[in-house]
């Protein structure tokens, strides 16, 4: 669901903020508490990061080894927390934060999955680890912006190791799995499993009693590559 029908009041309006794509590991994303894929930053020391531009990142320069205070929006609990960071040169990894991150709007951040159902035994969904009902694969190393593109990539794909990244909503976390495409495996199609996608097929809504000033623990995703979920500029390590 999108904001539009939400009551959730993002401080300084609109629905734009910089997508946390990935987190690296040990880095002052991690340790905060940022979730890839489901996080949005959306202010940084009460300015309003509304506009695709430097300023998320000059911010940070100015501020090294400095706490600085950020506003995140979670797509999947539709909340506004606040936390506090402090961006390093010196933490070990790459970047101020350790984080890949793109400008997008949050609108409808939870439309574009694809939820797998009936996964049938010894099929590619199967061998893959894919869970029925439960799994809802959020992204791909392929640029995904519809419904069709994902099919379009498993169409493309035959005989082919894929690399795909896929929530849990029974566990509530993100791993990355690979999967290989094979119309031959003895069953129906090529993964041998269902696929919804739509509004009954949307990650379910967490809610959250938590106080607004929450630490979350962070999924963190290994791999050289962020999933990118849809058609938006390339991901910015140089400020995160």
């Amino acid at each position: 669901m999108g904001l539009s029908g939400s009551s959730l009041n993002i401080p300084g309006g609109g629905t734009e903020g910089f997508h946390v794509l990935r987190v690296q590991n040990g880095s002052p994303g991690h340790k905060a508490g940022l979730e890839p894929y489901f996080d949005f930053i959306i202010s940084i020391n009460g300015v309003r990061l509304d506009t695709d531009n430097d300023k998320f990142k000059e911010i940070l320069k100015a501020n090294i080894n400095k706490a600085v205070e950020l506003l995140v929006y979670n797509s999947k609990t539709q909340t506004v927390r606040q936390l506090q960071l402090t961006p390093h040169e010196n933490w070990g990894g790459q970047g101020l934060l350790g984080l890949s991150i793109r400008f997008s709007s949050f609108d409808k951040a939870n439309e574009n999955v694809w939820h797998v159902l009936d996964v049938q035994p010894h099929s590619p969904a199967s061998l893959a680890g894919l869970r029925s009902d439960t799994d809802y694969i959020i992204g791909a190393d392929t640029l995904l912006n519809d419904a069709e593109d994902f099919f379009a990539l498993i169409e493309s794909n035959q005989g082919k190791s894929l690399k795909l990244y896929v929530y849990n909503c029974d566990g509530d976390s993100t791993r990355e799995i690979s999967l290989t495409p094979n119309i031959g495996w003895g069953g129906e199609g090529s993964l041998g499993c269902g696929i919804g996608y739509g509004y009954l097929h949307r990650i379910p809504i967490r809610t959250t009693n938590s106080p607004p000033i929450t630490k979350s623990n962070p999924l963190v995703i290994n791999g050289d590559k962020a999933p990118l979920l849809s058609s938006i500029p390339p991901p910015n390590m140089a400020g995160g």
